[in-house]
Protein backbone atom coordinates (compact mmCIF):
# COMPACT_ATOMS: atom_id res chain seq x y z
CA UNK A 1 0.00 0.00 0.00
CA UNK A 2 1.41 3.50 -1.01
CA UNK A 3 1.82 5.94 1.40
CA UNK A 4 -0.77 8.83 1.33
CA UNK A 5 0.67 12.36 1.03
CA UNK A 6 -0.40 13.44 4.82
CA UNK A 7 1.91 10.58 5.57
CA UNK A 8 5.08 12.03 3.38
CA UNK A 9 4.51 15.51 4.50
CA UNK A 10 4.28 13.88 8.48
CA UNK A 11 7.70 12.01 7.49
CA UNK A 12 9.30 15.01 5.82
CA UNK A 13 8.77 17.35 9.07
CA UNK A 14 9.79 14.49 11.74
CA UNK A 15 12.76 13.81 9.87
CA UNK A 16 13.73 17.56 9.48
CA UNK A 17 12.53 18.00 13.26
CA UNK A 18 14.63 15.76 14.54
CA UNK A 19 17.54 17.04 12.08
CA UNK A 20 16.83 20.58 14.01
CA UNK A 21 17.30 19.45 17.03
CA UNK A 22 20.90 18.67 16.77
CA UNK A 23 21.62 22.58 16.20
CA UNK A 24 21.54 22.66 19.94
CA UNK A 25 24.51 20.49 20.39
CA UNK A 26 26.30 21.88 17.35
CA UNK A 27 25.83 25.60 18.68
CA UNK A 28 27.17 24.48 22.06
CA UNK A 29 30.54 22.29 20.44
CA UNK A 30 31.07 25.43 17.86
CA UNK A 31 30.84 28.15 20.37
CA UNK A 32 32.53 26.13 22.97
CA UNK A 33 35.15 24.94 21.14
CA UNK A 34 36.12 28.70 20.26
CA UNK A 35 36.22 29.37 23.90
CA UNK A 36 38.26 26.36 25.09
CA UNK A 37 36.85 23.18 26.94
CA UNK A 38 35.51 24.41 29.83
CA UNK A 39 32.90 26.72 27.94
CA UNK A 40 31.96 23.49 26.05
CA UNK A 41 30.83 21.89 28.37
CA UNK A 42 28.65 25.06 30.20
CA UNK A 43 27.46 25.62 26.75
CA UNK A 44 26.25 21.73 26.55
CA UNK A 45 24.87 22.10 29.37
CA UNK A 46 22.90 25.34 29.08
CA UNK A 47 22.01 24.09 25.64
CA UNK A 48 20.30 20.62 26.68
CA UNK A 49 18.81 22.42 30.01
CA UNK A 50 17.36 25.04 27.26
CA UNK A 51 16.19 22.19 25.27
CA UNK A 52 14.45 20.04 27.74
CA UNK A 53 12.02 23.09 29.10
CA UNK A 54 11.39 24.48 26.32
CA UNK A 55 9.83 21.02 24.93
CA UNK A 56 8.00 20.21 29.01
CA UNK A 57 6.97 24.12 28.07
CA UNK A 58 5.42 23.16 24.66
CA UNK A 59 3.64 20.27 26.03
CA UNK A 60 1.85 21.55 29.06
CA UNK A 61 0.88 24.29 26.85
CA UNK A 62 2.89 26.64 25.28
CA UNK A 63 2.55 25.12 22.08
CA UNK A 64 -0.81 25.86 22.04
CA UNK A 65 0.28 29.99 22.81
CA UNK A 66 2.37 29.58 19.55
CA UNK A 67 0.15 27.70 16.70
CA UNK A 68 -3.23 27.03 18.68
CA UNK A 69 -6.37 29.30 18.25
CA UNK A 70 -6.20 32.91 19.41
CA UNK A 71 -6.28 34.10 23.06
CA UNK A 72 -5.17 37.46 22.33
CA UNK A 73 -5.72 38.49 18.69
CA UNK A 74 -3.31 38.65 16.51
CA UNK A 75 -0.85 38.37 19.46
CA UNK A 76 -0.99 35.16 21.18
CA UNK A 77 -2.57 31.85 21.40
CA UNK A 78 -4.53 30.06 24.31
CA UNK A 79 -2.39 27.91 25.91
CA UNK A 80 -3.11 24.33 25.13
CA UNK A 81 -2.92 20.57 26.60
CA UNK A 82 -3.91 18.71 23.22
CA UNK A 83 -0.24 17.61 23.00
CA UNK A 84 -0.44 15.74 26.47
CA UNK A 85 -3.64 14.60 25.98
CA UNK A 86 -2.45 12.70 22.81
CA UNK A 87 -1.03 10.11 25.22
CA UNK A 88 -4.30 9.77 26.85
CA UNK A 89 -7.47 7.94 25.10
CA UNK A 90 -7.24 7.07 21.44
CA UNK A 91 -10.48 9.23 21.07
CA UNK A 92 -8.36 12.46 22.25
CA UNK A 93 -4.91 12.01 20.13
CA UNK A 94 -4.56 14.37 17.47
CA UNK A 95 -3.58 13.10 14.04
CA UNK A 96 -0.54 12.30 12.62
CA UNK A 97 0.34 15.34 10.81
CA UNK A 98 -0.67 17.50 13.79
CA UNK A 99 2.07 15.53 15.75
CA UNK A 100 4.77 16.25 13.20
CA UNK A 101 4.28 19.62 12.98
CA UNK A 102 3.98 20.12 16.70
CA UNK A 103 7.04 18.73 16.44
CA UNK A 104 8.76 20.29 14.36
CA UNK A 105 7.39 23.77 15.77
CA UNK A 106 8.94 23.19 19.24
CA UNK A 107 12.15 21.92 17.56
CA UNK A 108 12.62 25.39 16.50
CA UNK A 109 11.38 26.79 19.40
CA UNK A 110 14.79 24.65 21.56
CA UNK A 111 16.97 26.32 18.74
CA UNK A 112 15.80 29.92 19.35
CA UNK A 113 16.30 29.12 23.10
CA UNK A 114 19.38 26.83 22.79
CA UNK A 115 20.79 30.46 20.98
CA UNK A 116 20.53 32.73 24.26
CA UNK A 117 21.35 29.48 26.35
CA UNK A 118 25.13 28.86 24.42
CA UNK A 119 25.85 33.14 24.33
CA UNK A 120 25.13 33.36 27.76
CA UNK A 121 26.18 30.27 29.76
CA UNK A 122 29.72 31.33 30.96
CA UNK A 123 27.89 34.43 32.29
CA UNK A 124 24.78 33.32 34.23
CA UNK A 125 23.69 30.89 37.01
CA UNK A 126 22.06 27.69 35.83
CA UNK A 127 19.37 28.67 38.18
CA UNK A 128 19.15 32.02 36.75
CA UNK A 129 19.02 30.26 33.43
CA UNK A 130 15.96 28.28 34.27
CA UNK A 131 13.92 30.56 35.50
CA UNK A 132 14.64 32.91 32.80
CA UNK A 133 14.02 30.14 29.91
CA UNK A 134 10.00 30.25 31.60
CA UNK A 135 9.63 34.05 31.98
CA UNK A 136 11.57 34.80 28.08
CA UNK A 137 9.44 32.25 26.59
CA UNK A 138 6.29 33.28 27.55
CA UNK A 139 7.30 36.90 27.23
CA UNK A 140 8.72 36.98 24.25
CA UNK A 141 9.29 33.59 22.11
CA UNK A 142 6.28 32.78 22.31
CA UNK A 143 4.45 35.86 20.99
CA UNK A 144 7.14 36.21 18.19
CA UNK A 145 6.36 32.64 17.25
CA UNK A 146 2.69 33.35 17.10
CA UNK A 147 3.04 36.30 14.87
CA UNK A 148 4.60 33.74 12.24
CA UNK A 149 3.13 30.42 13.08
CA UNK A 150 -0.11 31.51 13.64
CA UNK A 151 -0.52 32.42 9.19
CA UNK A 152 -3.93 33.76 9.28
CA UNK A 153 -3.82 35.59 12.67
CA UNK A 154 -0.43 36.54 13.69
CA UNK A 155 0.27 39.85 13.70
CA UNK A 156 3.49 39.65 11.40
CA UNK A 157 1.75 36.99 8.64
CA UNK A 158 -2.09 37.80 8.84
CA UNK A 159 -2.06 41.46 10.00
CA UNK A 160 1.08 42.82 7.94
CA UNK A 161 1.73 40.25 5.40
CA UNK A 162 5.28 39.69 6.32
CA UNK A 163 6.88 36.21 4.97
CA UNK A 164 9.19 34.40 7.41
CA UNK A 165 9.21 30.58 5.78
CA UNK A 166 11.56 29.25 8.30
CA UNK A 167 10.64 31.36 11.31
CA UNK A 168 13.50 34.33 11.46
CA UNK A 169 11.67 36.43 13.81
CA UNK A 170 11.34 34.25 16.59
CA UNK A 171 14.67 32.16 16.32
CA UNK A 172 17.30 34.27 14.96
CA UNK A 173 15.70 38.01 16.10
CA UNK A 174 14.30 37.21 19.18
CA UNK A 175 16.83 35.08 20.28
CA UNK A 176 20.37 37.09 19.16
CA UNK A 177 18.41 40.44 20.79
CA UNK A 178 17.99 38.54 23.99
CA UNK A 179 21.05 36.98 24.53
CA UNK A 180 23.02 40.31 23.80
CA UNK A 181 20.24 41.78 26.15
CA UNK A 182 21.04 39.54 29.07
CA UNK A 183 24.62 40.21 28.27
CA UNK A 184 24.76 43.84 28.62
CA UNK A 185 22.88 43.36 32.63
CA UNK A 186 25.51 41.00 33.06
CA UNK A 187 28.71 43.41 32.25
CA UNK A 188 31.56 42.67 30.25
CA UNK A 189 33.82 41.27 32.76
CA UNK A 190 31.87 38.19 34.34
CA UNK A 191 32.62 35.77 32.08
CA UNK A 192 35.68 33.15 31.91
CA UNK A 193 39.45 34.28 29.58
CA UNK A 194 38.84 33.09 26.77
CA UNK A 195 41.04 30.01 26.77
CA UNK A 196 42.98 27.94 23.80
CA UNK A 197 40.36 27.00 20.98
CA UNK A 198 39.47 23.23 20.83
CA UNK A 199 39.69 22.29 16.69
CA UNK A 200 37.76 19.26 16.80
CA UNK A 201 34.75 20.47 19.08
CA UNK A 202 34.74 23.72 16.03
CA UNK A 203 34.76 20.97 13.61
CA UNK A 204 31.95 18.50 15.32
CA UNK A 205 29.83 21.82 15.97
CA UNK A 206 30.11 23.54 12.86
CA UNK A 207 29.23 20.30 11.20
CA UNK A 208 25.76 19.63 13.52
CA UNK A 209 24.91 23.19 13.03
CA UNK A 210 25.30 22.88 9.11
CA UNK A 211 23.11 19.77 8.93
CA UNK A 212 20.51 20.65 12.12
CA UNK A 213 19.78 24.53 10.12
CA UNK A 214 19.56 22.63 6.78
CA UNK A 215 16.48 20.38 8.37
CA UNK A 216 14.92 23.30 10.36
CA UNK A 217 14.84 25.33 6.42
CA UNK A 218 13.95 22.40 4.29
CA UNK A 219 11.03 21.22 6.46
CA UNK A 220 9.68 25.13 7.07
CA UNK A 221 7.11 24.33 3.70
CA UNK A 222 5.76 21.47 6.01
CA UNK A 223 5.22 19.60 3.11
CA UNK A 224 6.24 17.99 -0.30
CA UNK A 225 5.90 20.07 -2.83
CA UNK A 226 6.50 21.72 -5.74
CA UNK A 227 8.70 24.25 -3.24
CA UNK A 228 10.30 21.75 -1.41
CA UNK A 229 13.05 21.10 -4.01
CA UNK A 230 13.74 24.61 -4.42
CA UNK A 231 14.27 25.37 -0.31
CA UNK A 232 16.79 22.70 -0.55
CA UNK A 233 18.60 23.99 -3.60
CA UNK A 234 18.50 27.69 -1.98
CA UNK A 235 19.69 26.86 1.05
CA UNK A 236 22.54 24.71 -0.45
CA UNK A 237 23.71 27.95 -2.77
CA UNK A 238 23.09 30.25 0.11
CA UNK A 239 25.34 28.14 2.22
CA UNK A 240 27.91 28.08 -0.30
CA UNK A 241 27.75 31.62 -1.10
CA UNK A 242 28.01 32.77 2.78
CA UNK A 243 31.02 30.40 3.29
CA UNK A 244 32.89 31.37 -0.16
CA UNK A 245 32.15 35.36 0.59
CA UNK A 246 33.58 35.03 4.32
CA UNK A 247 36.69 33.24 3.44
CA UNK A 248 37.41 36.34 0.58
CA UNK A 249 36.63 38.82 3.14
CA UNK A 250 39.20 37.65 5.64
CA UNK A 251 41.57 37.68 2.57
CA UNK A 252 40.70 41.16 1.71
CA UNK A 253 41.47 42.28 5.55
CA UNK A 254 45.21 40.15 5.00
CA UNK A 255 43.64 37.33 7.38
CA UNK A 256 44.84 33.86 6.27
CA UNK A 257 41.05 32.66 6.00
CA UNK A 258 40.16 29.73 7.82
CA UNK A 259 38.17 26.24 8.67
CA UNK A 260 36.35 28.90 11.45
CA UNK A 261 35.99 31.57 8.67
CA UNK A 262 34.32 29.01 6.56
CA UNK A 263 32.11 27.35 8.86
CA UNK A 264 30.39 30.93 9.80
CA UNK A 265 30.09 31.86 6.53
CA UNK A 266 27.90 28.65 5.49
CA UNK A 267 26.16 29.11 8.81
CA UNK A 268 25.38 32.85 8.12
CA UNK A 269 24.33 31.78 4.59
CA UNK A 270 21.90 29.53 6.44
CA UNK A 271 20.39 31.84 8.47
CA UNK A 272 19.88 34.53 6.00
CA UNK A 273 18.18 32.39 4.03
CA UNK A 274 15.62 30.77 6.89
CA UNK A 275 12.81 33.06 6.04
CA UNK A 276 13.17 33.34 2.19
CA UNK A 277 13.68 30.21 0.64
CA UNK A 278 10.85 30.16 -0.47
CA UNK A 279 10.39 32.97 -2.77
CA UNK A 280 13.85 33.50 -4.19
CA UNK A 281 15.26 32.00 -7.21
CA UNK A 282 18.71 30.28 -6.88
CA UNK A 283 20.28 33.49 -8.07
CA UNK A 284 18.88 35.49 -6.04
CA UNK A 285 19.49 32.83 -3.07
CA UNK A 286 23.15 32.65 -3.76
CA UNK A 287 23.54 36.63 -3.62
CA UNK A 288 21.90 36.54 -0.67
CA UNK A 289 24.07 34.50 1.74
CA UNK A 290 26.84 36.22 0.07
CA UNK A 291 26.02 39.22 1.23
CA UNK A 292 24.69 38.30 4.92
CA UNK A 293 28.16 36.73 4.86
CA UNK A 294 30.09 40.38 4.31
CA UNK A 295 27.69 41.73 6.79
CA UNK A 296 27.99 39.50 9.39
CA UNK A 297 32.26 39.20 9.12
CA UNK A 298 31.76 42.85 9.07
CA UNK A 299 30.32 43.25 12.14
CA UNK A 300 31.67 40.32 14.36
CA UNK A 301 35.25 41.73 13.46
CA UNK A 302 33.60 45.16 15.10
CA UNK A 303 32.32 42.92 17.90
CA UNK A 304 35.43 41.25 18.59
CA UNK A 305 37.08 44.93 19.50
CA UNK A 306 34.92 45.12 22.68
CA UNK A 307 36.12 41.61 24.24
CA UNK A 308 33.14 40.20 25.62
CA UNK A 309 33.60 36.46 24.10
CA UNK A 310 33.40 34.08 21.73
CA UNK A 311 29.62 34.00 22.25
CA UNK A 312 29.58 37.74 20.97
CA UNK A 313 30.32 35.74 17.45
CA UNK A 314 27.10 33.80 17.47
CA UNK A 315 25.24 36.84 18.30
CA UNK A 316 25.99 38.84 15.72
CA UNK A 317 25.70 36.03 13.12
CA UNK A 318 21.75 35.19 13.80
CA UNK A 319 20.64 38.51 14.64
CA UNK A 320 22.42 40.13 11.68
CA UNK A 321 21.71 37.25 8.73
CA UNK A 322 18.63 37.33 10.19
CA UNK A 323 17.21 40.59 9.48
CA UNK A 324 19.79 40.91 6.41
CA UNK A 325 17.22 37.83 4.93
CA UNK A 326 13.92 39.23 6.21
CA UNK A 327 15.12 43.07 4.22
CA UNK A 328 15.97 41.25 1.41
CA UNK A 329 12.60 39.69 0.94
CA UNK A 330 11.34 43.12 0.63
CA UNK A 331 13.61 43.74 -2.28
CA UNK A 332 14.06 40.28 -4.38
CA UNK A 333 11.14 38.21 -3.10
CA UNK A 334 9.13 36.64 -6.43
CA UNK A 335 6.29 38.85 -6.81
CA UNK A 336 5.82 40.84 -3.41
CA UNK A 337 9.67 42.05 -3.79
CA UNK A 338 10.31 45.81 -5.31
CA UNK A 339 11.65 44.47 -8.06
CA UNK A 340 8.90 42.48 -9.18
CA UNK A 341 6.27 44.65 -7.73
CA UNK A 342 7.90 47.84 -8.19
CA UNK A 343 6.64 49.49 -4.49
CA UNK A 344 8.43 48.83 -1.43
CA UNK A 345 5.14 47.29 0.60
CA UNK A 346 6.48 44.22 1.51
CA UNK A 347 10.04 45.69 2.12
CA UNK A 348 8.22 47.81 4.69
CA UNK A 349 6.50 45.31 6.57
CA UNK A 350 9.37 42.80 6.84
CA UNK A 351 11.72 45.88 8.23
CA UNK A 352 8.56 46.88 10.92
CA UNK A 353 8.24 42.82 11.66
CA UNK A 354 12.40 42.64 12.45
CA UNK A 355 12.94 46.01 13.94
CA UNK A 356 9.91 45.53 16.20
CA UNK A 357 10.81 41.79 17.55
CA UNK A 358 14.88 42.85 17.88
CA UNK A 359 13.91 45.96 20.02
CA UNK A 360 11.36 43.84 21.78
CA UNK A 361 13.08 41.32 22.95
CA UNK A 362 16.59 42.88 23.82
CA UNK A 363 14.27 45.10 25.94
CA UNK A 364 12.42 42.64 28.06
CA UNK A 365 15.36 40.43 28.18
CA UNK A 366 17.15 43.25 29.38
CA UNK A 367 14.63 43.75 32.26
CA UNK A 368 14.39 40.23 32.91
CA UNK A 369 18.00 40.05 33.38
CA UNK A 370 18.16 43.12 35.65
CA UNK A 371 15.13 41.60 37.60
CA UNK A 372 16.72 38.12 38.44
CA UNK A 373 20.49 39.98 39.49
CA UNK A 374 18.53 41.73 42.15
CA UNK A 375 16.03 39.26 43.03
CA UNK A 376 17.32 34.95 42.78
CA UNK A 377 21.10 36.22 41.55
CA UNK A 378 22.13 36.32 37.57
CA UNK A 379 25.96 36.04 37.57
CA UNK A 380 28.23 33.40 38.51
CA UNK A 381 31.91 34.49 40.16
CA UNK A 382 33.75 37.63 38.70
CA UNK A 383 36.20 36.97 36.45
CA UNK A 384 39.52 39.22 36.25
CA UNK A 385 40.28 39.62 31.92
CA UNK A 386 43.81 38.10 32.37
CA UNK A 387 44.34 37.75 28.60
CA UNK A 388 46.53 39.53 26.17
CA UNK A 389 45.21 40.66 23.27
CA UNK A 390 45.55 38.31 20.07
CA UNK A 391 48.61 39.15 17.93
CA UNK A 392 47.44 40.49 14.73
CA UNK A 393 48.79 37.26 12.71
CA UNK A 394 46.24 35.24 14.51
CA UNK A 395 42.95 37.27 14.40
CA UNK A 396 40.22 36.08 12.41
CA UNK A 397 37.13 37.62 12.39
CA UNK A 398 35.77 35.12 14.98
CA UNK A 399 37.43 36.68 18.77
CA UNK A 400 38.77 34.77 21.24
CA UNK A 401 41.48 31.90 20.92
CA UNK A 402 45.01 31.07 19.52
CA UNK A 403 45.03 27.51 18.04
CA UNK A 404 45.49 26.99 14.62
CA UNK A 405 43.58 25.06 12.58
Amino acid sequence: MSATSEQVDSLLLFVCGALTLLVPFGLAFFVGGLGGRSTTSRAMKFALTGTAATILLGVAGGYGMVAGRPLLAHVLGAPSFDLAGGFGAASHRPDLYSLAKAGAILAAAAVSVAIVGVAVASRITLRAWLVFTVLWSVLVLYPAGYAVFALDDGWATGVLGVIDFGGALPIGVAAGAAAAGVILACGRGEHRPPERRSFPAIAIGGTLLWVGWLGLVVGSEGAVDSYTGLIAINAFLASAGGCLAWMVVDRVLLRRPTTVSALCGAFSGLVAITPAAGVLTVGWSLLLGAIAAVACATMVDLAARARFGASMALIVIVTVASMVGLLYLGLFAAGGGMVDSGNFDLFTAQAIAGFSVLIGSFLVSLLLALALRFTVGLTRIRYRATSEPTPRRDRTTVPAGTAED
